[in-house]
């Protein structure tokens, strides 16, 4: 009789083999099979059942054999009979997020086969703060933005500010999968976009957000100090930035609160970009009080700030030397060495000297020679 039980036992792990559970994974939208079999190996005589799919975490009976029974056009069954073998193939088309859990196939009270559906959802942000996608704050102080991410695998949330990895705060708020990005003491290099990205192992995605920083004027001229001749026209240019843009953007001469007109010929402003203005004005220097200090001023809502430039006069006036046109025969060595006083050397060049000097040591010749021819003709005359 024991010889007998044993046979059967071993009959029943012949027809039905031990399974291990399996673990499929499907992307949303796809497709998936799973499969279930049994061997005929007496199978009437041993457990003549219908082969059943259940859905174990929501205790749904999915399938009767062939038949569906949940009202879900998406699910079908693939059947195969044969004398060796029969198959029950689940079919899920499209696949939802709902789908994931595990699936078991039965025969009676024996379990045919074991599968988890992992269904993978790419990463999605589904709340982010600022709701509108731009914060304006002004320098000195924190902005804050967060975003939510869902998916399977759970998403990794990562940030940007204008394309690299800024130092901040970033937390992660558990459960929700929520990351906050705290930016302290921020400047106005900061302006600029945050970017948001979650990702897992399916793809990746983005919310940008436009962050502007408000500043007070940043003002800077090309030229602190020019050089420009009386008559001439001085073309002068001061450039300033500053979110909000400056209500007063001019040229003031110190300690005075209206912009110059005496002088100026021509005047421009444009944009440089979004942030920053140029203003050019041309002055005609027509009078000696149009050379001095001049600050480039501007304002905003948020303060005040200058640059201040100089012009000054261009002196090119050049001392010559006066040509000696006469001198006296009876000049000596002393006149020449009291004209090559320290005096000469402070307003003429080396070269202007050695001319002055020549000039002398020949008149100095002339007059010796002069004397000397009269000195011989008295001799003569007395012989």
């Amino acid at each position: 009789m024991l010889s007998v039980v044993v046979i059967i036992i071993f009959i029943i792990q012949q027809s039905y083999p031990t399974y291990q559970l399996e673990t499929i994974q499907a992307v949303l939208s796809s497709t998936v099979d799973l499969h279930c079999s049994v061997v005929n190996q007496n199978l009437e005589s041993i457990n003549p059942a219908k082969i059943v799919w259940i859905r174990d975490d929501q205790a749904d009976i999915v399938s009767l054999d062939s038949v569906i029974t949940v009202r879900d056009s998406r699910l079908s069954i693939l059947t195969m009979d044969n004398n060796d073998r029969q198959e029950r193939t689940l079919r899920i088309i499209n696949i939802e997020e709902q789908d994931h859990g595990l699936y078991r196939c039965i025969q009676g009270d024996i379990t045919l086969n074991e599968i988890l559906l992992d269904v993978l959802i790419p990463p999605r942000i589904i709340s982010h703060t600022p709701e509108h996608m731009h914060m304006t704050v002004r320098e000195g102080r924190d902005a804050e933005f967060s975003c939510i991410a869902t998916g399977h695998p759970t998403p990794t949330i990562i940030w940007h500010v204008n394309g690299l990895s800024r130092p901040g705060i970033v937390a992660t708020i558990e459960g929700k999968n929520e990351s906050v990005l705290i930016l302290r003491n921020i400047s106005r290099y900061d302006s600029g976009r945050v970017d948001c990205s979650a990702s897992n192992t399916l793809s990746t995605v983005n919310r940008q957000f436009l962050l502007y920083v408000k500043y007070k004027p940043m003002v800077t001229v090309p030229f602190h100090l020019s050089y420009f001749r009386l008559y001439d026209s001085a073309t002068i240019t001061c450039q300033v930035c500053s979110i909000p843009s400056s209500t007063v953007f001019d040229i003031f001469r110190p300690k005075k609160a209206v912009p110059i007109k005496k002088g100026v010929k021509d005047q421009f402003e444009g944009f440089i970009n979004e942030t920053c203005r140029q203003l050019t004005k041309t002055i005609y220097l027509s009078h000696p009080s149009l050379f001095g200090p001049y600050v480039c001023r501007a304002r905003n809502s948020l303060g005040v700030n200058h640059a201040e430039f100089i012009i000054k006069e261009l002196n090119q006036s050049t001392k010559h030397m006066k040509s000696i046109t006469e001198r006296r025969p009876s000049s000596t060595l002393s006149t020449i060495i009291n004209l090559s006083t320290p005096s000469i050397f402070t307003t003429t060049n080396d070269t202007q000297l050695k001319i002055v000097t020549t000039e002398l040591i020949a008149q100095k010749n002339q007059a010796y020679g002069s004397s000397i021819s009269v000195l011989l003709l008295i001799i003569l005359c007395l012989l």
